[in-house]
């Protein structure tokens, strides 16, 4: 129950995590929380793909980045500078409020530089994650970094499909081998509406497989709690948006061949 805050304590303690909620589902008219908590057994899924704890914040889509290149370039071994780096070279600057996060051109152009291919899905034109932010000048800069991303992305000739991704675009990119950077909405992982990204690296017929750069310290969470984590197709499609306008962003990562 909602107003059962002993309960709701004593789950949260013991590593489950708030999904959903049913409204009226108890007699009294009382609103039900959904929680749910991944139990791996004594065998942990088993992946190539190595997994990097982010150690900032502002920083999960260069973890993931760094994830995606550390599979790809087997002598690459992610680290805090290239973490703050990669952010640098693709942050919006700012964001709601503190560090900006990083924006899918700005991605997909840090990825292409370090010998990725990169391909876009974004599912409207336009500068990104404007909604919440009040400062005109905030926005102004926020507006021309992503001016300068598309603009390069442009000139390496990055494919940008400008429609929402289906899941079906995600199962398509991992049988081919690639792993996609997803952006979701935080509130489902860690009960935070901000704009998060994940990478997807599998897929079992039933479950995406995501590598969640962000490992809740406080909730006594490992990596084994954020690696490999399985969501159901259903699921990870309602995750998989963020805002007012339900943006979809991606970015398909792959080894790309040398010229």
């Amino acid at each position: 129950r909602e107003d059962n805050s002993r309960a709701i304590r004593i789950y949260e303690q013991s590593g489950y995590r708030k999904i959903g909620r049913e409204p009226g589902y108890y007699e009294d008219g009382a609103t039900a929380l959904r929680y749910e908590k991944t139990l791996r057994g004594d065998i942990p899924v088993a992946t190539k793909v190595p997994f990097y704890q982010q150690t900032c914040e502002f920083t999960c889509g260069p973890c993931c980045l760094m994830m995606a290149m550390a599979n790809f370039e087997p002598g690459f071994v992610p680290d805090p500078v290239m973490e703050i780096r990669l952010w640098r070279e693709a942050t919006t600057v700012f964001m709601m409020s503190g560090p900006g996060g990083c924006e899918p051109f700005g991605l997909a152009v840090a990825g292409h530089e370090r010998g990725l291919s990169a391909e876009i899905y974004v599912s409207f034109h336009g500068a990104l994650f404007l909604q919440s932010v009040r400062s005109q000048d905030k926005r102004r800069v926020m507006e021309l970094a992503q001016v300068d991303f598309r603009r390069r992305a442009e000139l390496y000739g990055i494919p940008v499909n400008y429609r929402p991704f289906a899941i079906d675009d995600i199962r398509t990119a991992i049988a081919e081998g690639k792993l996609v950077l997803v952006l979701i909405s935080g509130f489902l992982m860690f009960g935070k509406k901000v704009p998060h990204w994940v990478l997807a690296i599998g897929d079992d017929g039933d479950h995406i497989l995501i590598h969640d750069p962000w490992v809740e310290d406080e909730r006594q969470e490992t990596i084994l709690d954020a690696a490999n984590i399985p969501v159901p197709y259903g699921i990870f499609m309602n995750m998989a948006q963020f805002g007012r306008d339900g943006l979809r962003a991606a970015i398909t990562l792959g080894k790309r061949d040398r010229q």
